[in-house]
């Protein structure tokens, strides 16, 4: 079963309950809400469409459908679709109690980082690698597009297998290429997901070597919704969510 496979099984029982009340395809992030109160996001991919412009043909409306109806588009092709069954898996997330061992803040407060581990971070989370490179580890940063600091995609053949520490971004999980980063990343002693993207199901990770997942719970929808809208990114809508960190073992 891939994790795709295994988010879908983790989230399915829930969808049948839940229905989307609210659409919306940012610039940077899409958003789905569920009975007008629970609300999930991830990534838009820029060839995806932007600002809600691309058309979804034969899929619309959205709005109505049961949960479940988007749950099978995750991992799949189109990365629009995946992007939003993602985003209604996270608000099908936001829909449950917390668990007790859920930790706020950021994902460095609880990982096990020793002085110079070998740390990757596939993703470019610019607050993280400052403060990476202050705590004396040998950090590589690895992102599809050229940004200060970070190597190209190739580089993560080589970089994660060398990993003491893996920190790897939740859209992986939307363009289906997070498996096979798992598989490099397996002998890594830490592993965290993070990201807006990150369902917070820790269920679904159970047969990965992923040992933290690090997400968001947004509560402030109606504000978040409208950030995405205008197309916000995580900055400007980080103040209408929580940073939560689950472990997995």
């Amino acid at each position: 079963m891939n994790l795709a496979q295994s988010i879908i099984e983790s989230a399915a029982e829930a969808a049948e309950s839940y229905i989307l009340t609210n659409v919306q395809v940012g610039f940077i992030y899409s958003s789905v809400i569920l009975d007008e109160k629970y609300m999930g996001v991830a990534y838009t991919f820029p060839r995806s469409g932007r600002c809600g412009v691309r058309d979804l043909g034969s899929e619309k409306p959205l709005c109505g459908r049961k949960a479940s109806e988007m749950l099978s588009y995750l991992g799949q092709e189109d990365l629009l679709l995946s992007s939003l069954s993602l985003a209604t898996v996270n608000a099908l997330s936001a829909a449950r109690a917390l668990p007790e061992n859920v930790q706020l803040g950021d994902v460095l407060d609880i990982m096990n980082i020793r002085e110079c581990d070998q740390v990757c971070m596939v993703g470019y989370f610019l607050p993280l690698m400052k403060a990476l490179e202050s705590m004396n580890v040998q950090l590589t940063a690895v992102d599809d597009i050229p940004k200060p600091g970070a190597k190209p995609p190739g580089e993560v053949e080589s970089a994660l297998p060398e990993s003491d520490v893996a920190l790897i971004t939740g859209t992986a999980i939307i363009n289906n290429t997070i498996d096979h980063l798992l598989d490099l990343a397996s002998s890594c002693r830490e592993l965290a997901i993070l990201g807006p993207s990150t369902p917070m199901l820790p269920e679904a990770f159970q047969h990965t070597p992923v040992s933290c997942l690090s997400g968001i719970r947004v509560i402030e929808p109606e504000n978040a919704f409208r950030t995405i809208a205008e197309g916000g990114g995580f900055r400007e809508f980080k103040k209408y969510a929580q940073k939560l960190n689950i472990p997995v073992r």
